[in-house]
């Protein structure tokens, strides 16, 4: 399927090419990916405010990748989109704004 092509032919190949350019003989590696992946659905502008959440209160391994990929574009739209902060617990959110096309990773 779609989902399977995007993580096969783009996604894996650019996080060996990250990895090999860090880790130049790193060897042979192995990439896991959660199927089928997950809708989120993000709302356009609210005056309700939700606590933000962290994959770590969920579960999830400190080492895991997300990547996001949104359905609209940002910039004319509801300007709708996740906030991300730079490490855990800084408070530092700051908004993806990208566009339909485009994918985003953060931790």
């Amino acid at each position: 399927g779609v989902y399977e092509q995007l993580v096969i032919e783009v996604v894996v190949p650019w996080l060996k090419a990250r990895l090999v350019a860090l880790l130049p003989h790193c060897g042979a590696v192995n990439f896991s990916y959660q199927y089928p992946p997950t809708m989120r659905v993000q709302p356009g502008p609210s005056e309700e405010f939700k606590r933000p959440h962290r994959d770590a209160e969920y579960g999830h391994q400190a080492g895991e990748l997300n990547f996001w990929m949104p359905l609209t574009n940002y910039s004319e739209f509801t300007r709708a989109t996740l906030w991300v902060e730079s490490r855990p617990d800084v408070g530092d959110f700051q908004p993806l704004a990208i566009d339909y096309g485009s994918v985003a990773m953060f931790h």
